[in-house]
C-alpha cells in the first residue's frame, strides 16, 4: 500500500525537511485490532511540524516503533478487518450507541451483544458505519488512566508520530480507540479531522462559554475551530486576534482568517501586529463588558505576545486556557497577573477520552457540521501523492483544513 514516511530522527544528527512516499505492506492486525481502510486523512499542525523537523518534535519522535514512521493521526474510513476479540468489543460499542441513535437500534432490534458479535452478523452490520479512531494509544495501567485523566497517560504512543499512522490506504487501530458513527450521522469529510477538532473542543470547554464574553488568540486552524465551537455551546461575544507578518499580509489576514472567522460567530477581529488595532483590542473588550473584562481566554497560537495581551483583558477571577506551543521562554509576574487576580491557567493537551468525542458529537449534530460544511473549511482534497503540494498552500496561508486521499 502507499504510504507517507519520514524517517525516524536520530541522536545528534540532522533530521532533514519533508516527507516521501513508501509502498509498505498493509499492517497485519493482532491481538484486539481493527484494519481500517482510509478514506481521507486530514493534515494536523503538527504533520507541519513534522514536516519542517521541528526540534520538539524531533525529541519526541526519537522513541518512535517504525523507521520510517508512516505519517498522519487524523483520518476517517470504513472497515477492512478486525479480530475475534476486536470484533467483541466492536460490538459492544455499537450495542451500547443504539441506545441513543434510532438507526442502529433498528439495525441490530432483537439481537443480542453475543449475536451481533458473530462473525455472519457482525460483517453485515458494520457495514452501515464509519470509522475514526483516538489515535493516543494509552495503557491503562499508570496513575493518570487510573485516575481517567488518559489524555495525559504517562506511556502515550501517538499514532502517526510513535507509530504507523494514517497516511496510507489502511491503518490498525486498537478496537477500544475507536469511534463508530452511523453513515447517517457524521460525514467522512468531518470525521477525518475530528482528531483536531477534538483538542479545539477540549480547550474550548475547559471554562464555561455559554452566555459568556470571550477571547480566542490565533486566527489558524486550531482557533478557527475553537471560535465555531464556542458560538455553537453558547458563547455571546468572541473577541479574535492575530498578527499580520512578512509572508501573511494585513490584507491577507482580514480576507481570509478574519472573514472565515465572523462566520463562524466571531464579535470582533484584530490585527495586532497594527498599533491602533492593538489597542482597539483591549479598549472594545472593556467598551462591551463595562470594564470587567473577559470570561475565559483561549490561547491557540503558541505566542508569549498573546500571552501578554491576555493578562491585559482578563476579568479578575478567570480563566486562561492554553493549547498553542509557544517556544523559548517568558517572564511573568505571577503576584500581579495571576495570584492577586485569582487567575485560573489551564494546560490543554489531546482529548478527554471519551469526554470530548461526546461533546463533540453534540456539537456537530447541533449545527457545527453544517457551519463547518457550507464555510468552506475543508478547502482541498488532494490525492495522497500531491502533499507536496498540500502543505507548499498550508505553508502560504491558501489552505485552512486538507484532506488527503488514499
Amino acid at each position: 500500500m502507499r504510504t507517507i514516511v519520514k524517517n525516524r530522527p536520530k541522536e545528534n544528527e540532522a533530521w532533514q525537511n519533508g516527507f516521501y512516499l513508501l509502498d509498505k505492506p498493509i499492517p497485519k492486525i493482532k491481538k484486539s485490532e481493527v484494519l481500517i481502510k482510509v478514506f481521507a486523512a486530514a493534515i494536523c499542525g503538527t504533520d507541519v511540524g513534522i514536516y519542517n523537523s521541528k526540534d520538539s518534535l524531533r525529541v519526541t519522535m526519537l522513541k518512535a516503533k517504525t523507521n520510517p514512521i508512516t505519517i498522519g493521526h487524523e483520518f476517517s474510513g470504513t472497515f477492512a478487518e478486525a479480530t475475534p476479540q476486536a470484533r467483541k468489543i466492536l460490538s459492544k460499542i455499537i450495542f451500547n450507541r443504539a441506545k441513543k441513535i434510532p438507526q442502529i437500534k433498528k439495525l441490530i432490534r432483537g439481537m443480542s451483544l453475543e449475536k451481533i458479535s458473530q462473525e455472519k452478523y457482525f460483517s453485515k452490520i458494520i457495514k452501515h458505519f464509519h470509522f475514526t479512531a483516538e489515535m493516543h494509544i494509552t495503557c491503562g495501567k499508570c496513575y493518570q488512566c487510573k485516575q481517567n485523566d488518559k489524555h495525559v497517560c504517562q506511556n502515550t504512543i501517538i499514532k502517526g508520530l510513535h507509530d504507523d499512522g494514517a497516511f496510507a490506504e489502511y491503518v490498525s487501530v486498537p478496537a477500544e480507540n475507536i469511534l463508530l458513527y452511523h453513515k447517517s450521522e457524521i460525514p467522512l469529510e468531518i470525521m477525518a479531522f475530528m482528531d483536531a477538532l477534538g483538542n479545539a473542543t477540549h480547550t474550548i470547554f475547559s471554562a464555561d462559554v455559554k452566555g459568556k464574553d470571550i477571547a480566542v488568540l490565533g486566527c489558524g486552524v486550531q482557533g478557527l475551530m475553537a471560535i465555531a465551537i464556542a458560538k455553537t455551546a453558547g458563547a455571546k461575544n468572541i473577541f479574535v486576534t492575530d498578527a499580520s507578518r512578512e509572508n501573511f499580509s494585513h490584507k491577507k489576514l482580514i480576507e481570509k482568517r478574519f472573514a472565515l472567522a465572523k462566520k463562524f460567530g466571531a464579535t470582533l477581529c484584530f490585527d495586532m501586529a497594527v498599533e491602533n488595532e492593538r489597542n482597539n483590542f483591549s479598549n472594545e473588550i472593556f467598551k462591551i463588558t463595562k470594564n470587567n473584562g473577559i470570561e475565559a481566554a483561549f490561547e491557540m497560537s503558541g505566542s508569549y505576545s498573546a500571552y501578554r495581551d491576555v493578562f491585559k483583558v482578563l476579568r479578575m477571577g478567570g480563566t486562561f486556557s492554553l493549547l498553542g506551543l509557544p517556544s523559548g521562554n517568558m517572564e511573568v509576574d505571577f503576584a500581579k497577573e495571576v495570584i492577586f487576580k485569582g487567575i485560573t491557567i489551564k494546560g490543554i493537551i489531546g482529548r478527554r477520552v471519551f469526554e470530548t468525542w461526546n461533546q463533540m458529537e453534540i456539537l456537530l449534530k447541533k449545527g457545527l457540521t453544517k457551519k463547518l460544511i457550507s464555510n468552506g473549511f475543508v478547502t482541498h482534497q488532494l490525492p495522497l501523492e500531491k502533499f507536496d503540494d498540500a502543505f507548499e498552500l498550508l505553508k502560504n496561508g491558501e489552505a485552512f483544513k486538507i484532506l488527503l486521499k488514499p
